[in-house]
């Protein structure tokens, strides 16, 4: 609180000291229910000032549990799932499941239906299962001069529109896999003849809009086999529509691509009425080199 004006000592006046005052000790106050003086300053400390009444109920169930198991006992399973010795798969019925938990029966049976099981192996002789062929592939077995062979047929729906599209570069399958040689593709070529390279430059755009929408169009069918792991001679049956060529010796350790270029017959007539093709080759062997491995 500032001094009042006449109170406040002149400039060359002589100050008063303040009288000195005793320093005291804090004052002890009792606490109810202890007999002993705790210090003032101690009193916010926790640790000196002592709980009233312990804070967990006597009939805690809790208090009533041995310290050694802080949960209750509850009946467990006798033996878990073990590997049966000797043997390959496994199965939960090895486990012997003693008393289950009361009202968890259904449960033990439902975990134990949901775990994954090991699919039965085939029986001997079976015939693996192939993997799905791309959309307008197929593949089937057919007697070929008294043999079964292997046929894989490719389905060319909107022919003329894909010609059109394409403006001359070849038709290429969707890859497949045959007898176990990866990665397998046929091929169209529209122009079998190279009746386009013999025309000049500005006349070829007609020339080749004629020939796929009027014809006659003399195509060419190709395989391309390029990711061979060993060296392989195949012979092989190349066909367009109801028409076929071959058999045909092809040896794809020189070339990845082989096939005919003419099949003599307009590929247009070959079509079915709703303007799509199914060209197809027919696998009769195949020889692989081993030391190309």
């Amino acid at each position: 609180m500032p001094l009042p004006v006449d109170s406040r000592p002149k400039a060359g006046s002589e100050v008063a000291a303040l009288p000195k005052i005793a320093w005291q000790a804090p004052q002890k106050l009792s606490v109810e229910g202890v007999g002993s003086m705790v210090p003032l300053s101690s009193w916010a400390s926790p640790l000196r000032v002592p709980l009233p009444e312990p804070f967990l109920a006597e009939d805690s169930a809790m208090l009533d549990l041995p310290q050694a198991s802080p949960w209750p006992e509850v009946t467990t399973l006798a033996r878990a799932a073990s590997w049966p010795q000797g043997k390959d798969d496994w199965s939960l019925q090895a486990a012997t499941l003693v008393e289950p938990p009361p009202r968890l029966e259904g449960l033990v049976a439902a975990a134990a239906a949901a775990l994954p099981q090991k699919p039965a192996a085939p029986a001997p002789g079976a015939v693996k299962q192939a993997l799905p062929l791309p959309v307008g592939m197929s593949m089937c077995s057919v007697d070929v001069g008294g043999t079964a062979r292997t046929r894989i047929e490719w389905r060319i729906d909107d022919l003329v529109g894909k010609l059109q599209a394409s403006m001359g570069r070849p038709l290429v399958s969707p890859p497949f896999s045959a007898l176990g040689l990866p990665n397998l593709r046929l091929m169209v070529l529209p122009d079998g003849r190279d009746t386009l390279k013999n025309a000049r430059s500005g006349e070829r755009k007609g020339l080749y809009t004629t020939m796929i929408k009027k014809g006659p169009l003399f195509g060419a069918l190709k395989l391309k086999a390029d990711c061979l792991d060993c060296a392989a001679v195949m012979s092989v049956n190349l066909s367009v529509g109801g028409v076929r060529a071959g058999p045909l010796i092809y040896d794809f350790s020189d070339q990845a691509i082989h096939g005919v270029d003419d099949f003599g017959v307009d590929w247009l007539k070959q079509t079915d009425q709703g303007g799509s093709l199914t060209v197809g080759m027919e696998i009769l062997e195949v020889h692989t080199q081993i030391s190309s491995c």
